[in-house]
């Protein structure tokens, strides 16, 4: 599960509206599509949660890491698309195109949602192209920079 750039989930590769709202102590209710859900935290480490009585084991994924595999950014692959992964203003950017990156190296720093992301190379490469500058206002998905695997 993961979110769209308009806010809506992503579900089993479903796009999903829906709204979360707090129903106390490690409790929600979820709003999917119209309807409704009891959600509350069992356990932290592993996570497991319990939706509508029923026990669910939970797989969490950082936004950057399931970007950068979409992308193609996995580890061996040729090539890295950095895209914004969600619509935010482009605080700073900080490589040039011709620059050798290590795998986490920073590439740009995007503000989103009061938040500032730093988007990090999946994997070692020299930057081909730098898509954007600094101050820049981007939509989710917008093309950053691009990484070619050495």
């Amino acid at each position: 599960m993961e979110t769209t750039p308009d806010g809506r989930w992503l579900i089993d590769e479903h796009v999903v509206a829906a709204d979360v709202r707090p129903a106390g102590r490690d409790r929600w209710v979820v709003v999917a599509d119209g309807t409704s859900h009891e959600v509350a935290v069992l356990s932290r480490s592993p996570l497991r949660l319990q939706v509508d009585g029923l026990e669910v084991a939970v797989a969490v994924a950082d936004e950057r890491e399931l970007a950068a595999a979409r992308a193609g950014g996995a580890a061996g692959a040729a090539r890295q698309e950095v895209r914004a992964p969600m619509p935010g203003l482009l605080k700073a950017v900080h490589v040039s195109e011709g620059d050798v990156v290590e795998r986490g190296t920073p590439l740009v720093t995007l503000e989103a949602m009061k938040m500032e992301n730093e988007l990090a190379a999946a994997g070692r490469g020299r930057v081909t192209r730098v898509a954007v500058a600094a101050g820049t206002k981007v939509e989710g998905g917008a093309l950053l920079v691009v990484v070619a695997a050495e």
